[in-house]
């Protein structure tokens, strides 16, 4: 049966899903065998297995950190914020779409979806590396608490509470953590531990011994601030600032899903990315709608902030891309909905959504070309008069005259020989040869070494 050990927070966005990230990779480093596990997670950034089931894209990483396949018992519950709703993910498929109020009647379900998916993980793994989320002292809604410390107590798991120095307040958080936890969980903890510092230790050290003072547990380690290039989290999304003569401009949607799309581009020399909420348009080279869980919703939004005007305005002048949901509103209908009618396509919803991690044929403009990516959208797209990219009509086309490429192909700018296609249409020639696979494990590499460096990791696994 696997070990299990837990990284919590003291807020979102502290870290813990990297700190879990290191952690697999340095089980795995270490020869053993390891699944990461988050019980819940609220994301709109999600990723298709290669069975077919729906995780986030922490857990995704979590697995690639840990060099083992996706699997949806790693998060048997996932949550996607729907236009004042919570679509609910579980087991990895579709379940429903509830109020946010409505979805508490379910924690006791949830919570035993959750048990019988780590149950079965243990039986197969040396370690289990869990992650929590949010704070688990968020005093209003620990009795429904699946992911946090009711989950560490059902798996036995030694768990750290993992606190953002960058933010400042990071002692004050570790203290105010400890107390506001039920008393029966405090035996779980059994240290904390300092993220994103930047500065010189040798002043921040004598903190250490005067927190005792204040709380039994102690300051287990301190990590240092690093950026890495790797997939984040919707609460840590800050928007790239990079300069570079070839300008990438992403829309931001309210809704933006699996804006981990576009991280390629961070790698690619020359290249800049920004994510607009202004439809300024003028200094873009390539124009990019990106996915949404909302599409009804950020479609009247763009329609309202003045996008559609800008996007009309710039066909045949640049290179307008849009992807999955933003690749629906290309066309003339979206659902019930009026579409921007750049393209000659319509748009039904069904029930039923399609889930499919798959490599398609390139054909036309990209005959020979094998693009991998993975499809979720319950949208059922019929488009006419373009030049198809794919041996499967919809799945990404192109009209050559207005300069518009619609896709349902996640992870498509991942493929050299795409990039090189969109790369051509606007004119630049630009050294493609990045492989994003490799680059994220020397990425992982390289942040479990900076962890394992920080920690008394040993000690930890003990």
């Amino acid at each position: 049966m696997a070990k299990a050990i837990m990284f919590c927070g003291t807020a979102s966005g502290v870290g813990k899903s990297i700190i879990t990230a290191a952690f697999c990779r340095i089980l795995a480093n270490k020869g053993y065998s390891v699944a990461p596990f988050k019980s819940q997670n609220m994301s709109l950034n999600s990723i298709t297995t290669p069975d077919g089931f729906e995780i986030s894209i922490a857990q995704n990483l979590q697995a690639t950190a840990a060099r083992v396949m996706p699997d949806w018992r790693m998060n048997p519950i996932l949550l996607k914020p729907d236009g004042g709703k919570t679509y609910i993910v579980r087991k990895g498929k579709p379940f429903k779409s509830v109020s946010y109020g409505e979805y508490y009647n379910f924690a006791d379900e949830h919570f035993q979806i959750a048990k019988d998916a780590f149950d079965s993980l243990k039986r197969e793994f040396d370690f289990i590396v869990m992650e929590g989320a949010g704070s688990p002292a968020e005093i209003n809604l620990q009795q429904y608490d699946i992911v946090n410390l009711r989950m560490a107590d059902y798996a036995k798991a030694d768990t750290y509470i993992v606190g953002d120095i960058d933010k400042g307040g990071v002692f004050a958080a570790f203290k105010g953590t400890f107390d506001l936890i039920e008393d029966r969980f405090r035996p779980l903890i059994k240290g904390f531990i300092i993220n994103k510092f930047r500065g010189d230790l040798n002043l921040l050290k004598p903190a250490f011994d005067m927190f005792k003072n204040y709380c039994s547990v102690p300051i287990l380690g301190v990590v240092p601030f690093v950026k890495l290039k790797l997939d984040e989290e919707d609460s840590l999304f800050k928007p790239s600032k990079r300069e570079g003569s070839i300008k990438i401009c992403v829309i931001k949607l309210p809704y933006m899903s699996n804006f981990t799309d576009f991280g390629v581009f961070e790698f690619i020399d020359d290249v800049s990315l920004s994510f607009l909420n202004k439809p300024s348009l003028d200094d873009c080279d390539i124009v990019i709608i990106p996915g949404s869980k909302a599409v009804d919703y950020d479609l009247n939004y763009l329609y309202k902030a003045g996008f559609y005007e800008a996007l009309r305005k710039i066909l045949s002048k640049k290179l307008l891309i849009g992807v999955c949901g933003g690749y629906q509103m290309l066309g003339e209908k979206v659902g019930s909905n009026k579409g921007f009618g750049f393209l000659k396509m319509r748009t039904e919803f069904s029930k039923d959504k399609k889930l499919i991690n798959k490599t398609y044929k390139g054909i036309n403009h990209l005959e020979g070309a094998n693009l991998e990516g993975y499809e979720i959208h319950h949208g059922l797209s019929e488009v006419e008069d373009v030049i198809q990219l794919t041996e499967d009509s919809n799945v990404c086309v192109f009209d050559e005259n207005k300069k518009i490429i619609g896709t349902y192909l996640h992870g498509i700018f991942n493929n050299k020989d795409f990039l090189r296609f969109i790369f051509d249409i606007i004119g630049k020639k630009v050294k493609v040869n990045i492989d994003v696979a490799e680059e994220k494990d020397k990425q992982l590499n390289e942040l479990a070494k900076i962890v394992e460096e920080s920690l008394p990791v040993d000690e930890m696994i003990r």
